[in-house]
């Protein structure tokens, strides 16, 4: 539960991890030149409104989003409002500052995910976001722009980890979705630290205010943050309170109702008739912030009828216990054996450690002595770390596969495989030839493609976001640029003939079954194999 509390000893891991992850995301997740400069324009207590103005308005889609989100049912105003100079005089400096942070979001963080955790992140975020703002002002009676940031910024950690750490992460997370498991005690349990405190080093790197980035990262413990009189305190209890009832309404848990009423009332006053009261203005709220953002949430039950079973529920176990706020049935008692099953993310996080702190290696060596100097064996693929069994391959492609689906792209596989036309085997010197192999395969024609060895000679790649003709033209070139390498067989009179067989799919369905591509690049590869000459066969799948 969110108020659970952990062992501090397992947090020490925690420094030299965040510390790695927010080194590489320092630069792979810049803030965009607008958002960069309201921060420093704002950082003046007598801000230039018309520097701002000027600045936002150099960004036409940012600049849309603001008036879409100051005229939707979120700020209530009682005329529309036309221009930023409107919206700048009606909302006053800061809360249009918090908005262009709040929609600025650099693009590379939403790059890796899957649709099922962007469909998770979303719809907790914007749940979180504006319930956060209107506790704050509705039940704290303070200005909810600050809560409405932290809201949606409170979760980039989780991309952040995503994008990093990749499938291990991903099966975490989803594994935490479907068990609807508490993930910030999840991650501290396996992985020393919370993605939480992630985003709050993010954030800080950013050099967003540090009353925000303390109250993202406290740790969410009711009765501790009831007594505390620091200055972040009431923003960590709003965001508290924002976390229980997006748990609630977003993804219809109701085992978190009794921890929302009883940690409202310790922190002020949430009964029942105040719940039902914020419930009824979430959903517009949410709709609206997600139609601004251009966002497609998945379709559920109306709030009110969640909090409705809620209720049932909560009220058929106080008549048969004496406590009126006895703990519901929890979702899942399965959250110690999804402890059990996170070795692979941990190794993740100890590869990415060892990486980073590992000096780079060299980017050419020598496949052979008899090779042409320019032949390399680049170092493997990051994606690659732990996927030599089939089982493992077929995940990334699922992956990848449903990651494609969320974006509308095509996904390509290709099947590689090299042979001699000579009497002398082929695998004779396949050391040599497996090697120039991995030495093409692995340079950065395409940034995440996906590469395994299937056998001596044979390589699979999966080439997300290429169509048929963008992967059959990436595989021609391959082989062009393998030819000249060869030479050193033929001096040997060996001719090695290199064939591909290529699959793709334009669009995923959403029960489309990824080992159709596999299926189909085997028989795309099979066909090529007739020729006696290099050739690629294609087939695009429905």
């Amino acid at each position: 539960m969110p108020t659970q509390t952990h062992d501090a000893s397992r947090a020490a891991p925690s420094a030299p991890a965040i510390d790695q992850l927010v080194k590489r995301v320092h630069t792979l997740y810049t803030l965009p030149a607008v958002a960069a400069q309201v921060i420093q324009l704002t950082a003046n207590p007598k801000v230039d409104t018309q520097a701002l103005k000027e600045c936002i308005q150099t960004d036409p889609a940012l600049t849309f989003k603001i008036l879409r989100v100051v005229n939707s049912s979120l700020f209530g105003m009682s005329h529309q409002v036309s221009d930023l100079n409107q919206a700048l005089a009606l909302l006053g400096v800061k809360p249009l500052k918090l908005l262009v942070l709040g929609f600025s979001l650099p693009e590379a963080l939403f790059r890796d995910v899957a649709a099922e955790q962007l469909n998770w992140y979303w719809t907790t975020t914007l749940n979180r976001a504006v319930a956060a703002r209107a506790i704050s002002e509705e039940i704290f009676g303070i200005s909810g722009d600050e809560a409405f940031l932290a809201g949606l910024l409170q979760d980039i950690g989780v991309l952040v980890l995503l994008g990093q750490l990749q499938l291990p992460y991903a099966e975490f997370l989803s594994q935490v979705i479907h068990q609807q498991a508490d993930l910030r005690h999840l991650e501290l349990e396996a992985l020393g630290f919370s993605h939480q405190e992630l985003t709050g080093a993010l954030l800080e790197h950013w050099r967003l205010p540090a009353q925000l980035v303390k109250a993202i990262t406290e740790p969410r413990l009711a009765r501790t943050l009831a007594k505390d009189k620091s200055s972040h305190a009431a923003l960590s209890r709003i965001l508290h309170l924002a976390d229980l009832t997006s748990e609630l309404v977003g993804h219809n848990r109701l085992d978190v109702l009794p921890d929302l009423v009883e940690t409202g009332e310790l922190y002020g006053q949430l009964d029942h008739d105040r719940l039902l009261g914020l419930v009824a203005v979430l959903q517009p709220q949410v709709q609206a912030l997600a139609d601004v953002l251009a966002l497609q949430l998945p379709a559920g039950q109306s709030y009110d009828e969640v909090i409705q079973a809620a209720h049932v529920q909560l009220s058929v176990v106080a008549e048969s216990v004496a406590e009126p706020l006895s703990r519901l049935p929890a979702a899942t008692d399965s959250a110690e054996q999804l402890l059990g099953d996170t070795a692979a993310l941990r190794s993740a996080v100890d590869d990415f450690l060892q990486q980073a702190a590992a000096p780079p290696a060299p980017e050419h060596v020598d496949v052979d002595s008899s090779a042409p100097e320019d032949v390399a064996t680049v170092g493997q693929d990051e994606s690659l770390a732990g996927e030599d069994s089939a089982e493992s391959f077929l995940r990334r492609l699922t992956f990848l596969v449903g990651d494609c689906r969320s974006k509308r792209q095509a996904v390509s596989v290709v099947l590689l495989g090299c042979r001699s036309d000579t009497s002398t085997s082929a695998t004779e010197d396949q050391s040599g030839v497996d090697r120039l192999l991995d030495a093409m395969c692995h340079r950065d024609d395409v940034a995440d493609k996906v590469v395994r060895s299937v056998g001596p000679g044979r390589r699979s790649l999966i080439l997300p976001g290429f169509d048929k003709q963008q992967a059959v033209y990436y595989t021609q070139t391959l082989i062009e640029k393998m030819q000249s390498l060869l030479d050193c067989f033929r001096e040997q009179d060996r001719d090695i003939i290199l064939h591909a067989g290529v699959a793709s799919v334009i669009l995923p369905a959403k029960n489309f079954p990824p080992q159709d591509l596999l299926t189909a690049a085997q028989r795309c590869l099979k066909a090529a194999q007739k020729s006696a000459t290099h050739s690629v066969k294609s087939l695009e799948v429905c």
